[in-house]
């Protein structure tokens, strides 16, 4: 463990007294080499800001035709029930792409100060050498599942384009994951590798900005173990007394919880509709990724197909498993509050806590839009949706 929290703090360190979020920060840049210009969210040159941006016009303009051509020859084979599966698994998955970059630019600036707010409470709340250790734990976490994550995206990404420009014959525009439609104007060799590119940065760039949402939950949950850990310092015994006022550091502890519920509630408005499309469009993508790899007939296009399925069910996962982790933080905060010596308090204090107590009985619940929790249950439900699905194809295949 201390040897991987010392090589997570060699790529680009965390630092909790300076407000520093190495995890963020590793995002961000892994977003702008794939060409999605995040600007502003952490420090830059001059020259880094033209050349990122320069950079991100060119590969979103050139990933917007791509999608393009994509939907075109969609709506050319869409009676071949084989073929629009196969079309359709990435058309949605790249339609959901441009949904979250044009929700992300719309809530760009709101997204710059949920980034702020959280380097600021950082530099103020993680103060014991408690707090410190779990900041960096949950930094090192952060860092090793989003590059772990990265990764396996990466290798389907970079399998399809080397076999795309070794055998364009079994790829290029008639099998998965190249379904697309291209100008006949354009060479060959140009239509392999702009095939190959775009699905791999698409493929990239979903990842980045998905974590981005991941990370926000990740902190806001690091700060809730943060908070619980607040009230060691409320602890009185017969060896030691308090290092602080009471009534003081619970009037702390109350602003700290507040700031922690707004944030939530910022999050989830900025996320609530890109998740909720996700989800709802998971279970198609998850049926018809499914149901390719159950006919697939062993080819390298169905290779690809498993580890996309991989991919997709690993990204839900994410959403739940860190969305579940953060719901059952914060239903620990009142029994924190609860452990404390508050029968030595006066009056005051003891009417402080039970505030703090009663609104930290509403648990933090992340939602798709409202309509499903972000919790493992609804991963389970998500997956036990798509095989009812993938049984129904299977029945319509079997019969054609």
């Amino acid at each position: 463990m201390e040897r991987l929290l010392r090589a997570s703090q060699r790529v680009l360190p965390s630092n909790a007294a300076e407000g520093r979020i190495g995890s963020i920060e590793l995002n961000l840049w892994l977003a702008q080499l794939v060409g999605l210009p995040l600007l502003g969210l952490k420090r830059e040159t001059l020259l880094q800001r033209i050349w990122i941006t320069l950079l991100g016009a060119f590969v979103l303009f050139s990933l917007f035709w791509y999608v393009i051509f994509e939907l075109y020859d969609l709506c050319l084979n869409w009676q071949d029930l084989d073929i629009m599966t196969q079309n359709l698994v990435l058309s949605l998955t790249h339609a959901m792409y441009w949904l979250k970059v044009f929700n992300t630019y719309y809530h760009y600036e709101s997204l710059k100060h949920i980034v702020q707010k959280l380097s600021a409470i950082t530099r103020a709340c993680v103060l014991s050498k408690k707090q410190t250790e779990t900041f960096h734990k949950a930094e090192m976490e952060s860092k090793l599942v989003m590059l772990m994550y990265f990764h396996l995206v990466l290798l389907p990404g970079a399998m399809g384009l080397v076999w795309i420009l070794l055998f364009p014959d079994d790829f290029a525009g008639i099998r998965f994951p190249y379904r697309a439609k291209l100008p006949d104007f354009l060479p060959p060799i140009v239509q392999y590798f702009y095939m190959g590119l775009s699905v791999a940065l698409l493929a990239l760039a979903i990842t980045t900005i998905d974590y981005l949402n991941v990370l926000l939950m990740s902190q806001i949950c690091m700060h809730l173990k943060v908070l619980n850990l607040s009230f060691d310092e409320l602890h009185v015994t017969p060896d030691q007394k308090l290092r602080v006022d009471p009534y003081d550091w619970l009037l702390s502890i109350v602003k700290y919880h507040c700031e922690l519920i707004v944030l939530r509630q910022q999050v989830e408005s900025i996320f609530r509709l890109p998740v909720l499309l996700q989800f709802v469009s998971s279970v198609v993508i998850v049926a018809m990724t499914a149901f390719q790899v159950i006919v697939g007939d062993g080819s390298k296009s169905s290779v690809i197909m498993d580890l996309l399925l991989s991919c997709v069910l690993c990204q839900l996962f994410l959403y739940c498993w860190f969305g579940n982790e953060v719901y059952e933080q914060s239903k620990t905060l009142s029994t924190s509050g609860f452990g404390c010596s508050w029968h030595e308090f006066d009056k005051k204090c003891k009417k402080t806590l039970l505030i703090f107590m009663i609104n930290a009985d509403r648990p933090f619940l992340f939602t798709a839009g409202g309509f499903m929790g972000l919790t493992l249950p609804s991963f389970t439900f998500i997956i036990s949706k798509s095989y009812s699905i993938v049984a129904v194809l299977r029945q319509m295949y079997s019969r054609t």
